[in-house]
């Protein structure tokens, strides 16, 4: 495998409002789970995978964020409106910090590191990375074509087939990028957007790939349901 990606940018800026009370304190990334913090963990297995570069977005309670990065060689960026907009907006105001080709994943999730593996081994460029259908609750659905994004909705009527399930971590080119750059300043209604539905939007002029593990070992942490079913399912199959 010859590794052309070392950047990963991971969303860290949500208030998490559906975890409280633990995140009146800490943000979602630092929810313990097991031996290690979310964002601990998550940053380790990308080192471990060979990124190099980790941008972390950041809004609610962002200090604990810096004083991490600055203990682990990261880089931050505060999303000033974080309060008001959606993680779309995180994505593209720190995206000047990006150089090329990256990772992109949001900081509440627990996963193998089979995900990492798995993009980085793919030669394609710009990917969605779906598992099979975990029945977590609170899931996105992917619709796929001919081995492409087509469509992703959280309600299954509004695809023409249900064929995976959104995991959270995506390989997105500079090509992609700038498209959403230019996306987000065209649209009045990008500032509030989740930027998964912008790339979704733009899947329909440009390939966003779907690499499907079926097996993985993943979950997100949005509320006390999901961190009792990460402890108790999940990190028993983490490597």
């Amino acid at each position: 495998m010859t590794q052309t990606i070392e950047t990963a940018v991971i969303l860290a800026a949500g208030r998490g409002t559906r975890l409280q009370p633990y995140t009146f304190d800490i943000p979602k990334g630092f929810m313990p789970v097991g031996d290690e913090r979310l964002i601990e963990r998550s940053v380790r297995v990308l080192k471990e995978k060979g990124i190099k570069n980790i941008i972390i977005g950041t809004g609610h309670l962002h200090e604990h964020y810096e004083k991490f990065a600055k203990e682990n060689g990261l880089t931050t960026f505060l999303s000033p409106d974080f309060a008001t907009t959606g993680s779309f907006h995180t994505l593209i105001y720190g995206s000047k910090l990006i150089k090329g080709d990256f990772l992109l994943l949001e900081s509440d999730l627990l996963y193998h590191s089979d995900a990492i593996k798995g993009l980085l081994e793919s030669e394609k460029k710009d990917i969605i990375l779906t598992s099979g259908f975990t029945k977590s609750n609170d899931e996105v659905y992917v619709e796929i074509a001919d081995g492409n994004l087509k469509n992703l909705s959280k309600k299954k009527e509004e695809l023409g087939s249900v064929d995976a399930e959104l995991v959270g971590i995506w390989k997105i080119s500079m090509e992609l990028l700038q498209k959403l750059q230019h996306y987000h300043a065209e649209h009045a209604n990008a500032r509030n957007m989740d930027y998964e539905i912008a790339i979704s939007e733009l899947s329909i002029e440009h390939t966003v790939n779907v690499l499907k593990i079926d097996n993985l070992a993943w979950c997100e942490i949005d509320n006390q349901e999901h961190l009792e079913r990460a402890k108790e399912q999940i990190l028993p199959k983490l490597d």
